[in-house]
């Protein structure tokens, strides 16, 4: 089973019926605007670094955000010394070091049924030699652009200016692009991003 088929059951699971409650994932933080909110929820698979989901009244559907950490995602479990697993990288994925994380949005329906807008292997965290940079950049620069629909307005007499349509016409990896060049603090930061998956 491929990643994409793991994330979309485990998002399946996430977005079906509360009958469950034990086997919904923790919500660290939430965030609400006026129009939509934002959730960061647990994800504990490897390589998962943040996962938020974005909901509005006006929405057809709801939103996921995923950051996870590439050289962990791509690895297979190896084994366990003195209780900590180690993982080691897969052959069947192709190796490019300048790729660092995979950054995907995904439009999740109520049935638990998802679809996923883009999915970006990209380089988040540039030639910083700051080890703490190197792992908090990337997260901040997530989080910013899951927090952008909080921005966004809901005049129903325009269906252009809809928070349903904006949202539809967001420039995903745009904005993470923008989030990270200051999260770096470097303006030319290039994600040098791969499409993994988009959709036409």
């Amino acid at each position: 089973m491929g990643w994409i088929e793991k994330l979309q059951r485990w998002i399946s699971k996430l977005f079906k019926g509360k009958k469950k409650r034990r086997s919904s994932p923790k919500i660290i933080k939430r965030w609400y605007g006026k129009y939509c909110a934002v959730l960061r929820i647990e994800r504990t698979t490897p390589g998962g670094l943040s996962t938020y989901r974005i909901t509005s009244r006006y929405g057809e559907c709801d939103y996921l955000i995923t950051l996870d950490y590439l050289p962990d995602l791509q690895a297979e479990m190896a084994g366990e010394f003195n209780g900590t697993p180690f993982r080691l990288r897969s052959h069947s994925h192709p190796y490019n070091s300048a790729l660092t994380h995979r950054f995907a949005v995904w439009r999740v329906f109520r049935n638990g049924s998802s679809i996923p807008i883009g999915i970006w292997d990209c380089d988040l965290e540039g030639f910083t030699q700051s080890f703490a940079l190197r792992q908090l950049a990337p997260r901040r620069a997530a989080a910013g652009v899951a927090l952008a629909p909080l921005s966004l307005i809901h005049i129903s007499k325009n269906p252009k200016l809809s928070w349903q349509n904006q949202i539809e016409h967001l420039d995903w990896l745009l904005l993470l692009e923008q989030r990270i060049r200051g999260e770096l603090s470097n303006p030319h930061h290039n994600l040098k991003a791969i499409n993994v998956l988009q959709q036409p």
